[in-house]
């Protein structure tokens, strides 16, 4: 007769004196007639204890605990049940766990121990099959596990696997969506580079063969999915295309032409990353399409290209003649300076003729944009043609002319952004950024200071930091923003004969520059303690 006051750790520790047969048949009472499901629970515990020492018991265990499993109105025994035959790797469970995912759809922690119990037993072709048609579960923790655990499975065999399922036409649209997805994921998880698949190839050739042997199912699926708008879905989409080799070229470009404006970006996107560069006419094509979002998306892509001859009509979107109109769409404009500076980065040795036509022309908006490449791209070649910009009378493009010959780090223009600093007549803010520059230059260039045989730059230094210092001592009623941008370089940058300079501006109406100042006077002070040091 049943004993409710039998604990199972009771009924484990005297085991011996009870014996196994008997234990085991007052663990299945517990189980069975038992109302504290936390005491049923440490039952199914227990019973795994006796059944690890006992190999021989499991199979007698095997028919409470399917019973359980199906019968039990407890989700979480059910739970714990599922556990218990997976840990047991009781082959004969397999039944009554498939049985539990055919019929008891809407417990998602059930689902999720089930599969678990599943894979534990055996985990070949029919279960990878199980589980791929668990993709379609509505809930998202199962879907989670369903891809970790099929991403466990050998990558050959894997994509094999969803290739086939793609065929079957019960699935829904969302189910292969996923099935492109984990495609994605289980090639990009193989150690492979994107620009170099030789590695999959010798090492999975079968990969390459089922890739191919599905490619016009998978081109029909991945049509399908360019219609949304989901980043994960179209990397995997490009992995997956960039395996299947330039024989698809012709079919993504066909997608330029079409009249969705999302399949149309996406297929751009695309272009870019598989290089298909001879698409670059219909790139150009799309740069003024309606749709904001494919123009921006083939600025990106003509960048990724690399192309030089994208470059004129890229900047002749910048040439606008309405100055009140200029650059309604201030992030197209950046969109285009970046994938310009792409493009010549792909290639050291090209040519710039394109880029000094266009800062020659009349239109201070291209000039401007065109200043701010040259300093992006910062060859020192680009120094006299910056230098004769300085001409420029527009605000706009003197100032990216400046910041440009700063980023370039020539010291041939430091003579003249000294004289721009020291021009009564110039604007506070065209002031501030040709010290800006200074500062850049001095920065670039302060090792060649420090060598004792370059004489000519320790002319030079010293000549422009002596006037910079004489600028402060002379304009102490200047715009604070100046005068603090000239105390940061001599803060860095100066030596004895500017503390006089920077002594003057302790007194400053401005408490900001007071603070700089004594800053910069102490670690000028510091520097000349060290050097004095290292001389005695």
């Amino acid at each position: 007769m049943y004993d409710p006051k039998i604990l199972p750790n009771e009924i484990f520790e005297r085991r011996q004196q009870i014996g196994v047969d008997n234990s085991i048949r007052l663990l299945t009472e517990i189980l069975h007639l038992e109302e504290d499901n936390k005491k049923r629970a440490d039952a199914l515990k227990y019973m795994y204890l006796f059944s690890k020492e006992n190999p021989s018991i499991m199979e007698d265990c095997f028919d409470s605990l399917e019973n359980i499993l199906i019968s039990d109105d407890n989700i979480e025994i059910k739970c714990e049940t599922a556990k218990l035959i997976g840990k047991l790797r009781l082959k004969s469970g397999l039944g009554p766990l498939k049985w539990v995912l055919n019929n008891i759809k809407n417990v998602p922690s059930l689902r999720t121990a089930v599969l678990k119990a599943i894979k534990k037993i055996k985990f070949e072709e029919d279960e990878i099959d199980l589980f791929i048609n668990e993709l379609n579960s509505p809930f998202n923790s199962v879907k989670e596990f369903i891809k970790n655990q099929l991403l466990s499975v050998p990558p050959d065999i894997l994509i094999r696997k969803l290739l086939e399922s793609l065929k079957i036409e019960s699935f829904s649209n969302e189910m292969k969506t996923e099935i492109i997805k984990l495609i994605g994921i289980g090639l990009s998880s193989i150690n492979i580079t994107f620009d170099d698949s030789s590695f999959i190839k010798t090492k999975y050739p079968e990969i390459f063969l089922h890739l191919h042997e599905y490619k016009d199912i998978l081109l029909d699926e991945i049509l399908r999915i360019l219609k949304s708008d989901d980043e994960e879905l179209l990397n995997s989409t490009i992995i997956i295309l960039n395996l299947l080799g330039s024989e698809i070229h012709e079919e993504i470009k066909k997608l330029l032409l079409t009249n969705d404006f999302i399949i149309k970006k996406n297929a751009i996107t695309i272009v870019g990353k598989l290089q298909i560069k001879d698409a670059i006419d219909l790139l150009i094509h799309n740069l003024d399409n309606m749709y904001n979002e494919v123009s921006i998306a083939s600025i990106e892509t003509l960048g990724e290209l690399g192309d030089l001859r994208a470059v004129p009509e890229l900047l002749n979107i910048l040439n606008i003649e309405d100055v009140n109109f200029e650059y309604s769409d201030i992030d197209m404009k950046f969109k285009i300076i970046d994938s310009v500076k792409k493009i010549y980065s792909k290639d050291k040795n090209t040519s710039y003729d394109y880029l000094y036509e266009f800062i020659e022309k009349e239109n201070d908006a291209i000039k401007e944009c065109v200043a701010f490449i040259l300093g992006e791209i910062g060859k020192k070649e680009f120094t006299e043609i910056l230098i004769e910009a300085l001409k420029n009378r527009n605000l706009e493009v003197k100032k990216n002319v400046i910041i440009a010959l700063g980023k370039i780090g020539d010291v041939r223009a430091l003579n003249h952004l000294l004289q721009i600093l020291k021009d009564p007549d110039t604007y506070w803010l065209i002031k501030k950024v040709a010290m800006d520059a200074i500062f850049n230059i001095f920065q670039a260039n302060w090792y060649k200071f420090k060598l004792e045989n370059n004489e000519t730059i320790k002319r030079t230094f010293n000549k422009v930091r002596a006037e910079i210092t004489d600028y402060l001592n002379q304009n102490g009623n200047g715009d604070f923003k100046v005068k603090l941008s000239i105390i940061k370089f001599l803060e860095k940058y100066g030596d004895l004969t500017s503390l006089d300079a920077l002594m003057k501006r302790l007194n400053d109406f401005y408490r900001i520059v007071r603070i700089h100042a004594s800053n910069a006077i102490k670690k000028i002070e510091e520097r000349f303690d060290e050097s004095e040091n290292k001389d005695g």
